[in-house]
């Protein structure tokens, strides 16, 4: 038994390394394409965009997860050779380590405080209001719609389109209300036709009661 417990232990251990390394290539992966998009949508000037507050806890996480990670490296030779870390090891670890962990998790909520504090500065002085929570995205707890226009957060078609929060949605709004746009002019138009042929007609039989 005291053979194996060193052996889980270096198992959990590699394991965790593994899972570390696995969480923060994702991030890097994901997250800078999820921030462009969100400042994009920003700046975009499109009738409809979507805010993610998620997004403010991604520097926190990473600082957690590097100092989790070296942690493990620190001990992890220790573990493997099956012995217990000396006081030595244990008042450096809680020193450099676990201290600044408690720090950095109290520091990822401030980080996504003041992250989402700008955003919402930001969309506000580019003209956007927040949609309440009941009329869009009510089940997308980290995601919120901001618009231009008001009457879009109980529009029957944004509603339709605007289900889960994903940025493609934006685009899908932007190209409904440009076909609706589209819509009214050809209708508009239509009517200018009717009225020009109408007032033609008018015209010509005007001027066929006056030479008859």
């Amino acid at each position: 038994m005291e053979l194996n417990n060193p052996f889980k232990k270096s198992v959990a251990g590699f394991f965790l390394i593994a899972l570390c390394l696995a969480i923060l290539v994702v991030l890097f992966w994901l997250e800078p394409e999820n921030i462009k998009s969100q400042i994009e949508a920003i700046n975009s000037e499109r009738q409809l965009i979507i805010h993610s507050s998620s997004h403010g806890y991604f520097l926190g996480i990473v600082l957690c997860l590097l100092l989790f990670l070296s942690m493990l490296i620190y001990v992890m030779p220790t573990v493997v050779r099956g012995k217990e870390l000396t006081k030595k090891q244990k008042s450096f670890t809680n020193k450099y380590f676990i201290i600044p962990f408690v720090i950095s998790f109290v520091l990822m909520f401030v980080f996504h405080f003041v992250l989402n504090s700008y955003y919402r500065q930001q969309m506000t002085a580019n003209g956007y209001q927040r949609c309440p929570d009941t009329a869009l995205l009510f089940a997308r707890v980290t995601y919120s719609a901001w618009v231009k226009d008001p009457v879009l957060c109980h529009d029957s078609d944004v509603r339709r389109l605007v289900r889960r929060g994903y940025w493609e949605e934006s685009f899908q709004v932007e190209q409904m209300l440009e076909q609706r746009i589209q819509r009214e002019e050809a209708r508009v138009q239509r009517f200018q036709r009717e009225a020009e042929r109408q007032e033609a007609r008018r015209q010509r039989e005007a001027l066929e009661r006056e030479q008859g």
